[in-house]
């Protein structure tokens, strides 16, 4: 387990995270847009649901929502570093 996922852990207090409660903050978009993109797949990380029933929520793994920042955030560094030393 790296940093990230033990401070998404140490935040959420669970393995898996109801997508309404991350869809602006990590995902900018709307609680119903990040439902419509759950549907078609479109999400940058996999949602699912605990079930077969619809009246569930879609849920994001707290492992998947790690990556997905960690993949940003080197990313981002890789662009910083290179634009210091131009």
């Amino acid at each position: 387990m790296n940093k990230t996922e033990l401070m998404l852990l140490m935040r959420f207090e669970s393995p898996v995270i109801p997508l309404d409660k991350i869809c602006y903050d990590y995902f900018g978009c709307s609680k119903n847009t990040a439902k419509q993109r759950a549907k078609s797949g479109t999400l940058p990380v996999p949602a699912f649901r605990l079930g077969t029933s619809q009246k569930l929520p879609w849920m994001i793994n707290i492992q998947d929502l790690a990556q997905f920042i960690e993949i940003n955030s080197s990313e981002a560094k890789r662009e910083w570093v290179g634009s210091i030393s131009e």
